[in-house]
């Protein structure tokens, strides 16, 4: 019987004669810095990308162009930025190296197409210790966002339960939506690929 990481290398490998097939279509520049994290929308039509920059950027992919560029508040790199599902790509969510996981509402910029705006967030997970690196949804569940951070925890955020979480140790940090701790596991995308794996098997 195969072992689990045997399983997952073979999930992800990629067949070599698809890879050669693959060629540049067209480089689309708005960020001014690495981009570290890329994401579809459920039906393909949108791309959001999230960079060293920390901004964050909605992408037409029939246009090849940027509908929107939103300074999203974070103090540190952008590692990774999702598309809520179920939402009509209106809420998108982020993490990054300032340990914050924000959720942004699209729906406020009410038919605004702008290069840069700047947004205040709908909710602020403050819950981490360290760099988000890694979120995670569920297709169909518009209410939850799962976070993978080199603080060793994956935790759950609910949006019906709090649109906020305290900062982590601080006094009045009463977060409980710790759902993996292990201070000593740094392999953040193995451990959200071990999750995802059940979630979606």
């Amino acid at each position: 019987m195969p072992s689990l990481v045997q399983e997952i290398r073979k999930r992800v490998q990629f067949h070599s004669s698809l890879v050669q097939k693959l060629a540049l279509e067209k480089e689309m520049e708005g960020h001014t810095g690495c981009v570290n994290a890329i994401a579809w929308n459920s039906n393909g039509s949108l791309l959001i990308s999230g960079s060293d920059d920390t901004k964050i950027n909605i992408w037409s992919y029939n246009n090849r162009e940027l509908l929107h560029g939103i300074d999203t508040g974070h103090s540190a790199n952008i590692f990774c930025t999702k598309f809520v599902p179920e939402t009509c790509d209106e809420v998108v969510v982020s993490g990054a190296g300032d340990a914050e996981v924000r959720v942004f509402n699209m729906s406020r910029l009410s038919g605004r197409r702008s290069r840069e705006i700047s947004m205040e967030p709908s909710a602020v997970y403050q819950c981490h210790s360290r760099r988000v690196k890694k979120l995670a949804v569920e297709i169909g569940n518009p209410n939850v966002v799962w976070s993978a951070s080199e603080d060793g925890t994956l935790r759950q955020h609910d949006f019906r339960e709090c649109s906020s979480c305290p900062r982590a140790r601080s006094a009045n940090q009463e977060c409980h939506n710790v759902l993996v701790s292990n201070s000593y596991f740094f392999s953040i995308g193995f451990l959200l690929s071990l999750f995802q794996l059940w979630l979606f098997d």
